[in-house]
């Protein structure tokens, strides 16, 4: 079973010193919460850097390597993030930053006075965020939650742009998510209603050839290509696999979208009483009705088959497994995080 602690990532990324690459990271993805926020200044490649790691005070970190370090682990140093690094070292550093607890940006968005329009209110969340990123204590969490952003992506442009709050929530699990396991932030991001909304699942039914319904596809094919394990069969340094024929090995078929769209099937917001009528409820997970849910045997990657007359939540819980256990999570997800908290174009040796 493989399974990806974002942790343990963190404690490699922000205490490494290279890989290749230019100065600038490449922002692949926009962002969750700060359109137009650029935090590249603040992931330098570091092979100009030294190559030493030093973790206790004894070692005697200089200025130069303890802003290094912030600019990758935090939202940049200040004086007195300098002094603390410098006299406690980058381990004790980062053992402070796991005891403190998250800053949720659901919480002081609802300390500001009422938006009266959609666009005030889409203000008030970029505010929000930017006062958390500044602010904030728990600096290597937020940091965390704003390249996983990144990764996840959902935006305000469209559909959620009525639902200001629903992102601040949105947000927040990424926040909460951000130190541990993969699976779990996978599974909080899919039942999210920001991402049901903007990937279609929300609302998602099961086939119903007379009413020409059929499953929707998008957040099953975004959630593969972008979330988790990309279109290439990969090796454990991040290089393509490759078939005895000299062509990359794909990690998924058209046939396998279908099976997980067929998964994604029978939920819509919590709290709801009606499935074709619910409340938009942006602050909780999504819940499902069976009776919209497909309960056909369902054909996944790797032969994996989930049993007919399962429930939308088992069926959930397995697909969710089959991705986060999938060989690709590991070196797709790492490269993405290198390149957002380290370098823009990592080593082979370094993912």
């Amino acid at each position: 079973m493989i399974r990806i602690t974002l942790l343990l990532i963190i404690l490699a990324l922000v205490t490494a010193c290279g890989g290749g690459g230019s100065d600038n990271v490449i922002n692949e993805t926009p962002t969750a919460s700060s359109p137009n926020q650029n935090s590249n200044a603040n992931t330098q490649n570091s092979d100009s850097t030294s190559n030493s790691t030093p973790t206790s005070p004894t070692q005697g970190l200089t200025n130069a390597e303890a802003h290094r370090f912030l600019r990758q682990a935090s939202f940049g140093p200040t004086l007195l993030t300098v002094a603390e690094v410098k006299e406690t070292g980058y381990a004790a550093w980062i053992d402070n930053q796991l005891t403190l607890p998250w800053t949720s940006h659901l919480a002081y968005f609802d300390s500001l006075p009422e938006p009266e329009t959609n666009q005030e209110g889409q203000s008030n969340r970029v505010d929000t965020w930017l006062r958390t990123a500044v602010t904030g204590e728990d600096q290597l969490r937020q940091r965390m939650a704003y390249a996983l952003s990144q990764i996840m992506v959902v935006s305000q442009n469209g559909a959620l742009f009525e639902h200001p709050d629903g992102l601040a929530y949105y947000y927040d699990l990424l926040v909460e998510n951000a130190f541990g396991n993969y699976r779990d932030l996978l599974e909080a991001v899919t039942l999210s209603p920001a991402m049901g909304i903007y990937l279609s699942m929300l609302g998602n039914e099961k086939p119903d050839p007379e009413r020409n319904i059929r499953p929707d596809e998008n957040f099953a094919r975004e959630s593969m290509q972008l979330f988790s394990i990309g279109l290439i069969e990969l090796n454990n340094d991040g290089s393509n696999k490759i078939r005895q024929i000299g062509r990359p090995a794909p990690t998924y078929t058209q046939d396998v979208i279908e099976g997980f769209a067929h998964v994604y099937t029978g939920w819509t917001y919590g709290g709801s009483q009606s499935f074709h009528n619910p409340s938009k409820n942006m602050r909780t997970q999504m819940q499902p009705f069976q009776e919209f849910h497909d309960k056909g045997q369902k054909f996944l990657f790797d032969y994996t088959i989930l049993p007919a007359n399962q429930t939308a939540q088992r069926d959930l819980e397995q697909a969710l497994d089959s991705i986060s256990n999938h060989p690709n999570v590991p070196p797709f997800i790492s490269r993405r995080l290198i390149q957002r908290l380290v370098t823009a174009n990592p080593s082979p040796n370094y993912i």
